[in-house]
């Protein structure tokens, strides 16, 4: 990695999921002309994007598994594989919400 290949200003990059219409350069924006978001609504696209994500990795993990139980799967592999990708993005979710949580609670503990 060289140093011409970091961005300059601090950018969200959210990886790419097969089916998804995120691309692996995504980036959220605040609006249209592609200027400054700010930081409550950049975040609540992060999370929007990680829970809807996640609610369809869980619907090809579900239906990947039924295709299996009725014997209609082309191959077992694609089926843990859709399985892996649903179990790794529920616990990122569950990470986030764990340290939004402590972050949350460090704040109310501090003196004003």
């Amino acid at each position: 990695m060289n140093i011409g290949s970091i961005p300059s200003a601090p950018a969200l990059v959210i990886p790419a999921q097969a089916g998804t219409a995120l691309g692996p350069d995504s980036r959220l924006r605040g609006n249209d002309a592609g200027g400054p978001a700010s930081g409550g609504q950049a975040f609540g696209q992060l999370v929007d994007q990680l829970v809807s994500g996640q609610a369809r990795a869980t619907t090809a993990a579900d239906s990947a598994v039924q295709s299996l139980v009725t014997g209609q799967a082309d191959s077992l592999h694609g089926v843990s594989l859709a399985v892996a990708e649903a179990d790794l993005s529920f616990r990122l979710i569950l990470e986030l919400r764990n340290r939004i949580t402590e972050a949350y609670q460090d704040v109310m503990r501090m003196q004003v």
